[in-house]
């Protein structure tokens, strides 16, 4: 009796962990918030706009402002990160910050980078534009490196511009790093794709609501790997606003891409944030292979269908967002020992324009769509939510059945 006894008490224990491990899945996958200091965090005011397996976008809206957007890309289920530019004109070997190449890149529009990004991958959920490039030459050339596909597109030429301060995306399977840039740091990396950037105190019209493009990176489960890729792309932003949001979301690193008038984004063949201007480098998510019965799986044109609420208006008599300007060079080369704030200069807003620092957030439009997919966790909660209350039942009954 004894030892039945010790088997029910055991036999409880488990099911209480078990209880305690289910009720911490959350929609979406992902780990519960709470109890976590690091990990995915959707902050409050940001809610779910769309969705494939692997990648999500998370909209913020403010009654005077215009909207945050951030994609979240999970690398571990498969999502990925393309580096896409535009045809390569000359190559200028030996013209490069480090040696190598200072290729001559055509500008392409962003929607013709996802008209080509969405014909030729099985899974495209999003395209942004990326990397700084130098306006007054058409074609043109960028400022800091670009790896795709394991070959070093460009060395870029900005190698004296802003000291200290310049940062590189990795880009691996499953996983991706942000690291100080360095000649070294650049050819003895692993990684098949790279992306290079600035730091976030870097002077970009630093303290301008301008165009913002960010890249955040985030361990969602502990393992000291950088598994999540988000990105942050808005109309009107400050630098550090835009790096704020991300670590929000919880990043433990984060780089600055171009911004200002190249600020633009499509997803799912929509247009949230639109420009005309041309650019030599864009960045595309493509989302992973389901693999788990519990996933809905749907297609890109379906949920591209279910799509109807478009981008909110401004609010009747308030002034449209400033528009924003391009990011550019003012040297063609180089200058040794240049100071780092005379290198890359953004055109400034209007004098007196002023856009508040804090805006509350506001609901997403009635028209939102419902989300696409169910998610793992969103099939668990109802049963993981009782387990505690059957728990409880069977320790009473053990209790009278041995006392």
């Amino acid at each position: 009796m004894t030892s039945l006894k010790h088997l029910l008490w055991t036999f409880l224990a488990v099911f209480l962990l078990g209880s305690a491990s289910m009720a911490s899945i959350g929609a979406g996958g992902f780990p519960a918030q709470s109890g976590s200091p690091a990990g995915l965090v959707i902050p409050p005011g940001f809610d779910k706009v769309t969705s494939i397996y692997g990648a999500q976008l998370f909209r913020k809206n403010y009654q005077n402002g215009t909207p945050d957007f951030v994609q979240v890309a999970d690398l571990s289920l498969g999502a990925e990160i393309k580096l896409l530019h535009g045809p390569i004109k000359e190559k200028r070997p030996g013209e490069g910050a480090y040696g190598g190449d200072d290729p001559r890149l055509l500008s392409r529009s962003l929607q013709q980078y996802w008209k080509d990004f969405s014909s030729s991958y099985a899974n495209p959920f999003c395209v942004v534009n990326g990397q700084f490039f130098y306006m007054p030459e058409s074609p043109t050339r960028l400022p800091f490196p670009l790896k795709v596909s394991g070959e070093i597109i460009s060395d870029g030429f900005g190698k004296d511009q802003f000291p200290g301060q310049k940062l590189m995306l990795e880009l691996w399977p499953g996983r991706a790093d942000i690291r100080p840039l360095t000649k070294e740091a650049l050819y003895n990396s692993t990684a098949p794709d790279i992306v290079a950037g600035l730091a976030e105190e870097a002077r970009k019209a630093i303290d301008k609501y301008v165009g913002r493009t960010f890249v955040g990176l985030v361990d969602k489960d502990g393992d000291r790997q950088l598994e999540t890729v988000l990105i942050f792309t808005t109309r009107t932003a400050r630098q550090k606003d835009a790096a704020s949001v991300l670590r929000d979301f919880g990043a433990q690193k984060v780089m600055m891409l171009d911004g200002g008038g190249s600020t633009q984004m499509i997803c799912l063949d929509k247009n949230y944030i639109s420009s005309e201007r041309l650019i030599p480098q864009a960045l595309a998510v493509q989302g992973g292979v389901p693999s788990n019965p519990f996933k809905a799986e749907i297609s890109s044109a379906q949920v591209a269908a279910s799509e109807q609420a478009p981008q909110a208006p401004p609010t009747p008599g308030e002034p449209p967002p400033a528009e924003t300007a391009q990011e550019e060079l003012t040297q063609g080369a180089p200058v040794q020992d240049a100071p780092a704030t005379s290198e890359i200069v953004q055109n400034e807003l209007p004098a007196g324009e002023v856009v508040p620092s804090s805006l509350a957030p506001s609901e997403l439009s009635a028209s939102e769509p419902a989300q696409p997919l169910y998610e793992l966790g969103d099939v668990l909660w109802v049963p993981a939510m009782m387990l505690p209350a059957m728990a409880f039942i069977l320790l009473v009954v053990i209790r009278m059945r041995f006392s």
